[in-house]
């Protein structure tokens, strides 16, 4: 599809989205206008009844007329809920599809300046990368895309199978958006997911003691035995209230525990919930690739299992109303008998929750990635290889608009594997380097990427594009690059094959100095199993050439000066930068004058 029929694609079926959601809305007001009346019906009913004992006979059907009409309340509104999702989801990517990312996490606190190359290539922050793939909506979703995108696949096995499950993913419109919408439904904080895990490294004390087992049963059958004899008989009330009694001792004599257990589990049950209904849509997925069989094939019953551990989070949650708590605890031993009902639940069920978990986020992200790959048919799945070639054509960065992006092809191999690439400011040295970082990026993580063809290498990546000065480390800009370069080496060193990209090397020192240094680290780049593209406004480095014309290739972008303005086609062509601009475009905005 083309990017005006992906616009038509989402904006007809917002349009179907919102019509539902109009008649869901409906409904709900009629079914809240039905509930109102016939609450009022039954108030009056027990108002008549008083003279006309016979109209009592009709409260319990209007009782359950009522809790009927909750129910079914109840469900609509979760449809409202996940329909008002679906709008926002078609309507965000409308926006996306104009560049506009802004309504989807930009990542900001993944960002790490001293990162070995996410920073430099702007993989998170506004307008990155991430913001532009991520549709995660649950905190472990986002936190795995951003380790993808930060420690790269090093496996062409498990990039394969990442490649098959986006495009298969990215054909299902419908479980992507389903699974997006159900994420959307309840905002987790951060420290959920801990708090589970918590809660199922905590010891059982009552599940597996045939004392509780029995304490359990016996207790509010007594009680509630008591409560009905007291009805038909004087004198049993007293025995009644003992037992009432002697159960409240009993929950307050295991209240610190029952209060140390329930805060790990409290107010869980929405999370839960959202959950259960994602897995549940994994499990019904029918799929044909490995990777999403297998995580399909992990959600097996995992919905009914949270579903279940759900509703009795939320039973164990009824006791923070104290009046309530205080009533069922005296007939029922409530909290203790949800207590053990969780921690049977948790001994049946511990070992497959972190895991259920994990089929989440781990379908959360082939599902961003399934997205991204819909809304760019035109990019393609790259080939790798290990044998240290990268090979290009047509390659753009993937963030740029169609209409703007100038493709460029490239050849870096382990034979030619230094590229000095020259250029005026602005001619598009920098934008060149990151677009081969941030395909390499997709690449590596099973991606499309922004190219006709791509053969990407596995292999790690270094940068040193944007060294900064840091006056919490007592680090000067010149003192940072060096410490980058140093961590660079010492990797080639230790026999990593390498990527690397630098974007004038040694800028905070003099030019003789910044000639010399940059020529000598070439020199010694050269030696390594390592892939370098240094982009450079020193044209002496183009010399190089000369000397290691085996190893060493000169690529340049040209700016042209026509009727006094200055114009850049943003094309890689070969040999070194014969134009300049910065006197041009000082005088152009009057910084020195024209002579």
């Amino acid at each position: 599809m083309t990017r005006s029929e992906l616009k038509l694609f989402y904006e007809k079926r917002t349009t179907g989205f919102e019509s539902s959601l109009t008649l869901v809305r409906r409904r709900i007001n009629i079914i809240s206008n039905i509930r109102l009346t016939v609450a009022l019906l039954f108030t009056l009913l027990v108002y008549l009844g008083f003279s006309n004992n016979s109209l009592l006979y009709l409260l319990p059907v209007l009782a359950i007329v009522f809790v009927i009409l909750i129910q079914r309340h109840s469900l609509m509104f979760d449809r409202k809920v996940h329909l008002e999702n679906l709008v926002a989801i078609h309507k965000n990517e409308i926006q996306a599809l104009d560049g506009n990312y802004s309504r989807f996490d930009a990542g900001n606190r993944f960002i790490d300046g001293r990162h070995a190359f996410t920073h430099d290539l702007d993989v998170f922050g506004d307008g990155s990368l991430f913001q532009a793939v991520n549709r995660c909506n649950t905190i472990g979703g986002k936190e795995l895309l951003a380790r993808r995108f930060s420690s790269l696949f090093s496996d062409s096995a498990k990039i394969a199978a990442n490649q098959d499950a986006i495009a298969e993913v990215a054909a299902k419109t419908e479980f992507r958006h389903e699974i997006q919408a159900s994420g959307m439904e309840v905002e987790e904080s951060a420290d959920d997911k801990q708090q589970l895990r918590e809660w199922i490294s905590h010891p059982s004390f009552l599940y597996g003691k045939n004392f509780y087992r029995i304490s359990l049963l016996i207790f509010p059958v007594l009680t509630i035995s008591l409560l009905g004899v007291t009805i038909f008989f004087d004198g049993i009330a007293s025995f009644f209230w003992i037992a009432v009694g002697l159960q409240w001792a009993f929950v307050a004599f295991h209240l610190k525990r029952i209060n140390e257990f329930h805060q790990y589990i409290s107010r869980k049950k929405n999370l839960l919930v959202k959950y259960a209904r994602m897995l549940k849509a994994i499990e019904a997925g029918e799929f044909t690739s490995l990777l999403m069989k297998g995580l399909s094939a992990k959600a097996n019953d995992a919905d009914n299992k949270l579903s279940s551990l759900a509703s009795l989070a939320g039973a164990l949650d009824a006791r923070l109303n104290s009046l309530m708590n205080l009533f069922v605890n005296g007939l029922l031993l409530y909290d203790l008998q949800f207590v053990y009902r969780l921690e049977k639940w948790k001994e049946e069920n511990a070992l497959k929750l972190e895991g259920w978990i994990d089929t989440i986020e781990e379908t959360e992200v082939v599902c961003a990635f399934g997205t991204f790959t819909f809304n760019n048919p035109e990019f393609i799945f790259p080939a790798v290889n290990e044998q240290r070639r990268l090979v290009a054509e047509g390659l753009g960065h993937p963030l740029i608009d169609a209409n703007e992006r100038v493709p460029n092809d490239v050849t870096i191999d382990q034979e030619r594997s230094v590229m000095i690439i020259t250029g005026a400011n602005m001619a598009g040295k920098s934008t060149f380097l990151r677009t081969i970082g941030i395909n390499v990026v997709l690449a590596l993580n099973g991606a499309p990427v922004c190219a006709k063809k791509f053969d990407c290498p596995l292999i790690e990546m270094r940068s040193g594009m944007r060294t900064a000065d840091s006056l919490r480390d007592h680090q000067s800009y010149f003192y940072a690059e060096l410490n980058r370069l140093q961590s660079i080496i010492e990797d080639l060193k230790s026999g990593k094959q390498l990527l690397i990209l630098l974007d004038e090397i040694l800028k905070g020192t003099n030019s003789t100095d910044k000639q010399a240094g940059s020529i000598a680290l070439v020199k010694q780049l050269i030696e390594y199993p390592a892939l370098v593209l240094v982009a450079t406004h020193d044209l002496a480095l183009g010399d190089l050439e000369n000397t290691y014309p085996s190893r060493i290739g000169n690529y340049c972008f040209e700016a042209s000066i026509i009727n006094d303005q200055l114009f850049f086609d943003y094309k890689l062509k070969r040999g070194v930068a014969q134009k300049m601009n910065a006197t041009f475009l000082m005088k152009k905005m009057g910084i020195i004058p024209v002579p």
